[in-house]
């Protein structure tokens, strides 16, 4: 038995480590990830296209959907990702999604998409990926647009759809671990989290993702100057992805040439995609 799954990138707009409240939007960057079921209960895994460190969330991830249904066989995954590891570019929640999805498929079953969202914020607590369980990247990345959510409850507050704009990614060649983040420093800037999320939940993302972003910045000692050039140059917004390094820029078409511009004199490369603004499957699935 074999299955596929797909699963998406996503911005930050609001980083819940700090406050247990996030909020991020759905990019174009593909993860896909291909189940093989087997009666050996070994399970193997390999990310196809990517040097990844660690490939105990794609194991977790797959084992998450067969303890569900009370399952004992193992599995071939292989898992193959537009998205760079470890930069806040939330490959790890794509990574989930799309093992779970294409787990439930190789075993031909069938549940709500929201509760395969739960699963792969299971997988990912386990795995010790994350520091906050991640669901309102999860959200982001499996239905797309924007989604608000209370990370300690797994409680969406509120999402809709996005206009598709540009989404442009600044890279550095330097990774950051979610799940080796201290903690405990984090939350002495749970207030200046909560400015920010408050403006989201108002509708104001693209102030909510630059008060974000350029705090984030501060506490995990990165440069604020390519967010400030986007900016300048009329990008919507700019900010911090997760912990970092990757820095995102949301513009329209005409701003995409100047900040490409500026960016273009800084280490890392530049990935370019647009936001998944329509979700992928009908939001009022969600589960509120």
């Amino acid at each position: 038995m074999k299955g596929t799954g797909t699963a998406y990138g996503a911005a930050t707009i609001v980083n819940a480590m700090p406050s247990g409240f996030g909020g991020a939007i759905g990019v174009w960057l593909k993860t896909v990830a291909e189940v093989e079921i087997t009666e050996d209960p070994a399970v193997e895994a390999v990310a196809a296209d990517q040097e990844v460190e660690d490939c105990s969330l794609i194991v977790e991830s797959f084992k998450a959907v067969t303890d569900r249904y009370g399952l004992s066989c193992g599995g071939r995954i292989t898992v193959r990702s537009e998205i760079p590891p470890a930069r806040g570019m939330k490959s790890s929640s794509a990574a989930s999604n799309a093992v779970v999805l294409a787990t439930l498929d190789a075993i031909g079953e069938e549940c709500r998409p929201i509760e395969v969202v739960q699963m792969g914020v299971q997988a990912s607590k386990k795995a010790g990926v994350t520091l906050t369980g991640a669901f309102d990247d999860a959200c982001a990345s499996l239905f797309g647009g924007v989604f608000l959510t209370d990370n300690n409850s797994m409680s969406i507050l509120r999402s809709w759809d996005a206009e598709e704009l540009t989404a442009i990614f600044l890279v550095p060649e330097e990774r950051r671990y979610s799940g080796r983040v201290e903690a405990e420093r984090l939350r002495g800037y749970a207030r200046v989290s909560l400015m920010a999320f408050n403006e989201a939940i108002e509708g104001r993302v693209w102030q909510a993702m630059l008060i974000n972003g350029m705090a984030m910045a501060h506490i995990f000692g990165f440069d604020v100057g390519p967010i400030v050039e986007a900016v300048k140059e009329g990008a919507e917004s700019a900010g911090l992805c997760g912990k970092g390094p990757a820095i995102c820029a949301v513009t329209r078409p005409e701003y995409e040439g100047g900040i490409l511009d500026c960016w273009r004199g800084r280490e890392g490369r530049i990935i370019m995609t647009k936001i998944r603004g329509n979700p992928a499957r009908g939001v009022d699935e969600v589960g509120r």
